[in-house]
């Protein structure tokens, strides 16, 4: 089997145009476009169907994505490895993260240890994050989510609690802390499905007998701190997300408070990597 071809075929498959591909990987277009149909012709299979000025996979295609995925997800471990020879002088760390704020911690400790190591992180929910892992498109992930099947392996956690914030008009503004049966039929603007402090605080309400009243998802943590500061509703976020806006005030909750886990996670097949344990050892220490 050819390795060019089938990098070729991997790269149009991972950023669907040819163009954007033969960019990628330095070919021009007519290079590519060869590399790609010699593949389709020595197996006499085709890969893409062209629509509408674009390409879609076939389901052939779509099967033969999926295993070099795979297959150049262990060619990056063995290039990872060799590198972790020389003690991660060079290479590439890219982190999936469902938010900025506990992700900063890891990225100084990576780069107080790993000083050579370039480092990229994409953003998302948790659901999000977990999609990035299998699909190889991040090393590791930060995620408070706790629906992890055998796949993944947890390197390291760290608890967070949640709490609710308020604008500073609210009659809540000067509590410090309440009990989470006030929230009975209050206005709570939530995170979309998905979210992991969403699917924590819902528990929590559930737990407490509490009818919750939703008035707004929104798709981002930023958005619901925008909408609870004009007036919209109340919000909840973890603690350690809560910040310096003087348009709102942070609210605790009294006895069972709800606590979010944010945890390092990996597939498993990759946990024993020297990245990983590397990884491991720094988060800690």
């Amino acid at each position: 089997m050819n390795h060019a071809q089938l990098r070729a075929f991997h790269a149009v498959a991972e950023l669907g145009g040819f163009s954007t591909a033969a960019r990628k990987i330095g070919l021009t277009q007519p290079a590519l476009t060869v590399q790609v149909k010699a593949l389709e012709k020595d197996f006499q299979v085709q890969l893409f169907d062209r629509v509408n000025r674009g390409i879609k996979l076939t389901d052939a295609g779509e099967t033969l994505h999926a295993l070099t995925r795979r297959y150049f997800a262990i060619e990056t471990e063995a290039e990872e490895f060799l590198k972790s020879v020389g003690a991660f002088r060079s290479g590439q760390i890219r982190i999936a993260a469902d938010g900025p704020y506990h992700v900063i911690p890891l990225l100084a400790r990576i780069r107080e240890e790993m000083p050579e190591m370039d480092v990229n992180v994409s953003f998302g929910n948790s659901n999000m994050v977990l999609e990035a892992l299998v699909n190889y498109d991040a090393h590791i992930g930060v995620s408070s989510s706790e629906e992890f099947d055998d796949r993944f392996t947890v390197l390291s956690e760290s608890q967070h609690p949640i709490i609710l914030i308020v604008p500073q008009t609210h009659e809540w503004a000067s509590v410090k802390s309440l009990s989470i049966k006030s929230l009975h039929k209050a206005p709570l603007i939530m995170r979309e499905a998905g979210s992991s402090t969403r699917t924590v605080f819902l528990k929590a309400l559930t737990d407490a007998g509490v009818q919750p009243d939703i008035v707004l998802e929104l798709g981002s943590r930023e958005a619901v701190r925008e909408a609870v500061a004009a007036g919209l509703g109340l919000g909840v976020v973890q603690e350690a997300e809560f910040g310096n806006d003087s348009r709102l005030a942070a609210v605790s909750f009294t006895r069972n408070r709800p606590v979010a886990d944010e945890r390092l996670i990996c597939l498993e097949e990759r946990a024993a990597t020297p990245l990983m344990r590397e990884l491991a050892r720094i988060t800690e220490s």
